[in-house]
């Protein structure tokens, strides 16, 4: 009786790889390169032919401590740390608003006939971006900064999410033995 070949020395040689194996530990150079340039989880997954679903297991495992997949896991979260800082910085610019020099290069003909390159210097100014400012500071100090702040006994919302003012006058008309022409 000739034996069945699945249970023969070796059967792990002949088996199917995991997607890990073949797919995503061989491009893991690659995989480092897209995630400095920004990629996400996703487009890497897409660019790996790889289901999301599983590249993410594969990451998440990885950070549970799952020996298989921490050189995926570790190599992807510090390739993620350099675009991560770089939008900071330019969130945190744009926040607190910031100024450049803009040139401007014209080539014009002179009198003459002659080709004259005009070099124009403006210095700009970016204003303080509110709504920049206002969600870096929710994420940095969330303790000070909320979208909704908590209701503090005597506040009646009934979570709409809107605050509701106190009237500043009770009557807010014009004011009183004015002549009204200006």
């Amino acid at each position: 009786m000739k034996e069945n070949p699945i249970f023969q020395k070796g059967r792990r040689e002949r088996m199917a790889q995991s997607k890990y194996e073949t797919h995503v530990l061989p491009n893991l150079d690659k995989i480092i390169k897209w995630a400095k340039a920004g990629a996400t989880a996703k487009e890497i997954a897409g660019k790996l032919h790889v289901a999301y679903s599983t590249f993410k297991k594969y990451l998440d495992l990885g950070r549970k401590g799952d020996g298989r997949y921490t050189d995926l896991s570790d190599a992807f979260a510090q390739a993620c740390e350099v675009p991560d800082e770089q939008v900071e910085a330019a969130l945190f610019k744009r926040a607190c608003g910031f100024e450049y020099i803009e040139t401007r290069r014209e080539q014009k003909l002179d009198r003459l006939g002659n080709v004259v390159e005009l070099v124009t210097t403006i210095n700009k100014v970016v204003p303080p971006d509110p709504t920049s400012a206002m969600f870096w500071l929710t994420n940095r100090k969330p303790e000070t900064w909320k979208y909704k702040p908590e209701t503090q006994d005597g506040d009646e919302d009934e979570g709409s999410g809107v605050v509701l003012l106190s009237p500043v006058m009770d009557n807010p008309g014009p004011p009183e033995g004015g002549t009204g022409d200006g």
